[in-house]
């Protein structure tokens, strides 16, 4: 299914805008509210991000264009993935594996780490165990 993404409605003072950056390309795999693309007004600079999983079909206006408000900016193919070798050009692990790995070379008991409620509803939603996921914060 195709999905067209366009530029969010700007406030009333706000005449048009001009597309600063785009962050992805066609043919570019994007989740759920990454960043496609950054619209600069007099006022403020708006981000617009995907609604949806898939794959960037089209760019349908070029980076320094000025636009109106809703205009159409690119086209989505929802549920889409890119087709291709999917190993890094590096030779190296990607996702759960290098994860996983990184845990193995420092191990930390699930025990010791403290969690909130929130981060334990989220590895169980995920199906993960607290030792597969390298710990990041201030103590660890």
């Amino acid at each position: 299914m195709t999905i067209e993404i366009k530029a969010p409605a700007f406030p009333e003072s706000v005449a048009d805008g001009v597309v600063s950056a785009w962050h992805k390309q066609p043919g570019d795999s994007v989740a759920r509210d990454e960043l496609l693309v950054e619209i600069e007004t007099d006022k403020v600079v708006m981000e617009v991000v995907a609604p949806e999983p898939g794959v960037i079909e089209a760019i349908l206006v070029p980076e320094g264009e000025t636009i109106a408000s809703e205009a159409l900016l690119a086209t989505l193919v929802a549920g889409a993935v890119i087709s291709g070798d999917s190993q890094p050009e590096d030779g190296g692990v990607t996702g759960q594996h290098a994860a996983a790995e990184v845990v193995e070379e420092g191990s930390i008991s699930a025990d010791a780490v403290p969690m909130g409620p929130a981060v334990r509803a989220l590895l169980e939603e995920h199906g993960l165990d607290a030792q597969d996921v390298p710990a990041s914060g201030k103590s660890g």
